[in-house]
């Protein structure tokens, strides 16, 4: 079976590949979702450094006063690299 990442398999594909779905994920970081026939539900196979990124953006987006201060951080660099030199 010829992994694609960000690709759609079956339980039965995946039940076959595992080791090999599991190795390209995690060296790849890509992502694996996982469908089974006569159900409408699916779960996503991702690698734990992933996941982990996405928790830490997910932190950083819900902390309000952490956003408003990156926020302003990136307005006075963006300010300071968009002024003429000497000024």
């Amino acid at each position: 079976m010829s992994v694609r990442y960000f690709e759609t398999y079956d339980c039965g594909q995946v039940g076959r590949s595992l080791e090999k779905l599991h190795e390209d994920v995690v060296r790849f970081k890509g992502r694996i979702e996982i469908t089974r026939n006569g159900c409408d539900d699916c779960c996503i196979l991702i690698s734990k450094a992933e996941l982990d990124s996405l928790e830490q953006a997910l932190a950083i987006l819900s902390d309000t006063d952490g956003v408003k201060q990156m926020s302003g951080q990136i307005a006075q660099l963006a300010a300071s690299i968009a002024a003429p030199a000497g000024v």
